[in-house]
C-alpha cells in the first residue's frame, strides 16, 4: 500500500479507530479491568468508549493500556507517525516528525518515543540456531581531548569513553536481533546479556572478547574471530551480521537522530531491532505489528524528561 493510498483509507477519526480496534482486539473488546474478552458493550453517548458487561466498573476505548492512551492528537496523526517510523530505514528525526504531522518539536519528539514503548515488547523470545555476538558503545558526549583532535585524525577518535553506554548485540542469522545494555565488558556482564538474549542449545560466534571466552562454555556451540590479527572469517564463523546490525543502528544514530542519552538508549535500541526483525514484511504489514502487539504499557511525558 503506497503512502497515498495509506492516507485514503485513514483519512477520519471514524476507519482509523475501527482498524485499530480490529488489530487491538481480534476477538472483541478486552476490558482492561478485568480482562474479560468481548464482554462490553458501546456506549453511544461517546462516540469510540465501551462499558464492561461483566465487572461493570471499566469504561475504556481501545488506547487503554497503550502509550496513545488518552491522547489528544487525532488517530489520523499517530497512524501517520507509526507508518512513517516504522518503515523508515533509519528512523525519523522529532524534527521531520514535527514538520510532516503540523506539530511543534515537543510533540513529535514525545510521539515517537511512544511509539518506540508501542513497539517494546514486555517479553522477547530467545535466539536460536546460529547466533552472532558483538558489543558496541553508544550514546554520550565527544571526551575533552576530541576537542581539538588534530588535522590528521580525521576528526572525533573512536573510542569507548566514559560516558558511553556499553550495548550486546545478538542476531540470529536469517532472524531477528537482539540488544540489551551491559554495566561493563566483564564475563560476568557479557554472561548475564547472552544467557538473557540466547538459548544455550544455539551455536555461538563472537569476535575475541575476552568476555566471551568463559560465556561460550555454557552455549553448545561456541566460535571465535580474531579481529585483532585481521582474521574476519573462518567458513561459515563470522560476526558479519551482527556488525551489520550495528551499523544500521549507528547510521541511524548519525543520520535521524543526531545525539541519543542514555536514559533513551534503549527505546532507539528496540525500534532498530523491531524494524530489522521484519525487514521482509511489507509496509502494511509492519504497521499491523506495530498496533496488534503486546506492548509495554502507557507513557507519560514526565516519564520521558524526569
Amino acid at each position: 500500500m503506497s503512502m497515498i493510498e495509506f492516507q485514503k483509507r485513514f483519512s477520519d477519526e471514524t476507519a482509523c479507530r475501527a482498524f485499530l480496534e480490529q488489530a487491538r482486539w481480534p476477538h472483541g473488546p478486552e476490558c482492561p479491568r478485568c480482562g474479560a474478552v468481548g464482554r462490553a458493550g458501546r456506549i453511544r453517548t461517546r462516540p469510540g468508549s465501551w462499558t464492561c458487561l461483566d465487572c461493570k466498573k471499566s469504561q475504556f476505548t481501545v488506547t487503554a493500556g497503550t502509550p496513545l492512551h488518552r491522547t489528544h492528537l487525532p488517530l489520523t496523526k499517530w497512524f501517520l507517525a507509526i507508518r512513517l517510523i516504522t518503515t523508515s530505514s533509519k528512523g525519523v528525526s522529532g524534527k521531520k516528525l514535527a514538520a510532516w504531522l503540523e506539530v511543534d518539536y515537543k510533540t513529535a519528539w514525545s510521539m515517537g518515543h511512544r511509539i518506540r514503548r508501542l513497539l517494546a515488547e514486555p517479553q522477547w523470545s530467545k535466539l536460536s540456531g546460529i547466533v552472532e555476538a558483538d558489543e558496541m558503545d553508544v550514546g554520550g558526549r565527544k571526551k575533552p581531548e576530541d576537542d581539538d583532535p588534530g588535522p590528521s585524525s580525521g576528526g572525533s577518535k573512536r573510542g569507548r569513553g566514559a560516558s558511553r553506554a556499553t550495548v550486546l548485540v545478538a542476531v540470529e542469522r536469517d532472524g531477528g536481533a537482539r540488544a540489551k545494555r551491559i554495566a561493563t565488558h566483564s564475563s560476568q556482564a557479557v554472561g548475564a546479556a547472552v544467557r538473557d538474549l540466547v538459548k544455550p542449545e544455539a551455536t555461538l560466534f563472537t569476535d575475541g572478547l575476552p568476555a566471551c571466552r568463559k560465556v561460550g562454555r555454557a552455549l553448545a556451540r561456541h566460535e571465535t574471530v580474531d579481529h585483532g590479527r585481521r582474521r574476519f572469517a573462518r567458513g561459515d564463523v563470522h560476526v558479519n551480521t551482527a556488525e551489520g546490525f550495528i551499523g544500521l543502528f549507528r547510521r541511524a544514530v548519525q543520520d535521524a537522530w543526531h545525539c541519543i542519552s542514555h536514559k533513551h538508549v534503549d527505546a532507539y535500541l528496540v525500534e532498530c531491532s523491531w524494524r530489522y526483525g521484519r525487514r521482509k514484511t511489507t509496509a502494511m504489514q509492519k504497521f499491523t505489528a506495530a498496533l496488534s502487539g503486546r506492548c509495554a504499557g502507557p507513557m507519560t511525558f514526565q516519564e520521558l524528561v524526569a
